[in-house]
C-alpha cells in the first residue's frame, strides 16, 4: 500500500523486529486505531484488508521519552524527527511551560510533561526559571503551590537547605507527585534519606565519596585520586539502592563537556540544527586540551559509578539535559542511549531506560510500551538497535498518537520555524548567564 495514504486511523505497522518496551518479537505487527495500540499480533495473524505500513530489516520502538529536557519551540521538531515523542522538563517558568503542555499536540512537537520551576533557596542561580524559597514554611509552600498547579512532578534545586528538604518531600508526596532533586554540596544521600524520589547529572555524589575533593565541579570526576574512592563508591551505590532512589545521570552533558573544549565541536554537521545563541551560550569554550581530557576522564568515571548502580538494580533513566552543552536535540537522546550502554546497559537496558522504565517511573503506563491501550506513539528505526544503540539512527518513520510523520519534514520544519528564542525563559535564562560571565570575565 501507498505509505502516503496513511495519516490516522486504523492501520497496522510491520518490520522485521517490534521492541515493545519490555523485549523484543520478531516478525510482529503493531495494530493502530485512532490513536491507540490495538493489539501486537504475529504478522501471520493480520486481519484482511487493515492498512499496511511494512518497513524491512527494520525496528518498531515505542516512541522514546527523555526525561530530562528544557524545554524551547525551536527543539519540538527535532525531538520528533529523531523518535522522541514524550519529553519532561524538569525546569521552566511555571505559567510558560504549563502553556506549552496544553498546546503540544497543535504543534510539531513531542508531548510534554513538566514539574514547574526549579524550587530553589535564598539565591537562586537561575533566577528566570526557578522559585526562590526563603525558610522552611515557604519552601513547603512552594511544593504545595507548584503541585496545586497541576505539574507532573516537583524538582528541588541545589541551593535549598538540608534541613527544608524532608518537609518539601512530605508535600510533594502527599500531592501525589514523584519527587526530584539536582542535588548540592549536602551529598545525594541526605537527599534520599530525606525521601527524594530521583537524583540528577550524579551531582552531589562527590560529597558522598569524598568529602575533602578539590575546589571544582563534576570535572573533578577526571582527578587522578579520584580511584582512591572506589570502596566509598560501591558504599554508596549500596545506600542508594536502599534508599529507593531513581538516578538520571544525563551522561550526554558530561560528554558534551569534554567536547566543547575541542576546536572541532561545532563544525559538525549536526550542529547545525542548534541556534547560534544556544552555540554561543553553551557550546563555545576555548580550546583546551587539559580541561577536555579531565572532563573526558571524567565522563568515563560517571560511567563507571553508573556501572555500580546497575549492579545493584537501582532503576536509570535516559534524560539528555538539552540545551545545555549545546547537544543536538533528539540526537541528544541517542547519544545518551550509547553512553548507557558503555556504562554497562545492555542495548535493551538502555531502550528501557528511554521507554518503559521512564514511563512506569512518571507514573505514565499508556507511553514507553506497545500493548493494546498504550498511546500509539511509535518510532521505525533501520537495523536492530537492540543489538548496537546507533548514535545517529536512520528513522524511516515516527507515529505520534497514531499519525505518521516523516523526519525529513519535520526538520524543514525545524529550519524554517521563527525563532522565538529571546522571548522564552531558558532563552532570556542563557542570555543572562552570557552576560553575567562576559562581565566577570572583564573584571
Amino acid at each position: 500500500m501507498n505509505h502516503d495514504t496513511i495519516a490516522s486511523g486504523r492501520f497496522a505497522c510491520t518490520a522485521a523486529r517490534v521492541f515493545d518496551g519490555e523485549h523484543t518479537l520478531a516478525d510482529h505487527a503493531v495494530m493502530v486505531e485512532n490513536g491507540v495500540v490495538s493489539a501486537v499480533v504475529p504478522q501471520c495473524s493480520l486481519p484482511e484488508g487493515v492498512p499496511l505500513w511494512h518497513e524491512p530489516d527494520s525496528t518498531i520502538l515505542p516512541g522514546l521519552i527523555d526525561t530530562h529536557v528544557h524545554f524551547m519551540r525551536w527543539q519540538g521538531p527535532l525531538f520528533l524527527a529523531h523518535g522522541v515523542t514524550t519529553i519532561r522538563d524538569v525546569g521552566n517558568d511555571l505559567e510558560w511551560i504549563l502553556a506549552r503542555r496544553s498546546e503540544w499536540e497543535e504543534h510539531l512537537w513531542p508531548r510534554i510533561l513538566c514539574v514547574g520551576p526549579l524550587l530553589d533557596g535564598e539565591k537562586p542561580g537561575h533566577t528566570i526559571v526557578s522559585r526562590r524559597c526563603t525558610d522552611a514554611a515557604d519552601a513547603v509552600a512552594a511544593v504545595r503551590e507548584t503541585a496545586a498547579a497541576g505539574v507532573d512532578g516537583i524538582k528541588l534545586y541545589d541551593r535549598l537547605k538540608t534541613e527544608w528538604l524532608a518537609g518539601m518531600v512530605r508535600e510533594g508526596h502527599a500531592a501525589g507527585c514523584k519527587v526530584s532533586m539536582h542535588c548540592s554540596e549536602s551529598g545525594v544521600l541526605v537527599a534520599g534519606r530525606a525521601g527524594v524520589d530521583e537524583f540528577f547529572h550524579l551531582d552531589g555524589i562527590l560529597a558522598d565519596i569524598w568529602p575533602a575533593h578539590p575546589a571544582g565541579w563534576l570535572n573533578v570526576w577526571g582527578t587522578p585520586e579520584l580511584s582512591h574512592t572506589w570502596d566509598r563508591q560501591r558504599k554508596v551505590a549500596d545506600a542508594i539502592r536502599d534508599l529507593g532512589m531513581t538516578a538520571t545521570p544525563t551522561l550526554a552533558y558530561w560528554d558534551s563537556q569534554w567536547r566543547i573544549r575541542t576546536a572541532e565541536h561545532l563544525c559538525s554537521e549536526q550542529m547545525r540544527h542548534v541556534p547560534s545563541p544556544i552555540v554561543e551560550s553553551q557550546g563555545t569554550q576555548p580550546a583546551d586540551p587539559v580541561a577536555s581530557a579531565q572532563w573526558l576522564r571524567a565522563l568515563h568515571a560517571a560511567e563507571k559509578f553508573v556501572g555500580l548502580l546497575l549492579e545493584r538494580g537501582v532503576p536509570l533513566l535516559a534524560g539528555s539535559d538539552v540545551p545545555c552543552g549545546a547537544v543536538p536535540t533528539g540526537l541528544s537522546l541517542w547519544r545518551e542511549l550509547a553512553l548507557l550502554v558503555e556504562a554497562g546497559l545492555s542495548p535493551t537496558q538502555a531502550l528501557r531506560a528511554a521507554t518503559s522504565t521512564a514511563a512506569t517511573f512518571m507514573g505514565q503506563s499508556h507511553l514507553g510500551r506497545l500493548r493494546p491501550g498504550s498511546t500509539a506513539d511509535m518510532v521505525v528505526v533501520r537495523g536492530n538497535p537492540m543489538a548496537r544503540i546507533p548514535e545517529t539512527p536512520a528513522i524511516a518513520v515516527v507515529i505520534r498518537h497514531g499519525v505518521v510523520h516523516r523526519p525529513d519534514d519535520l526538520l524543514v520544519a525545524a529550519e524554517t520555524a521563527v525563532s522565538t528564542l529571546k522571548d522564552e525563559p531558558w532563552g532570556i535564562q542563557l542570555a543572562l548567564h552570557q552576560a553575567r560571565s562576559a562581565a566577570s570575565g572583564k573584571s
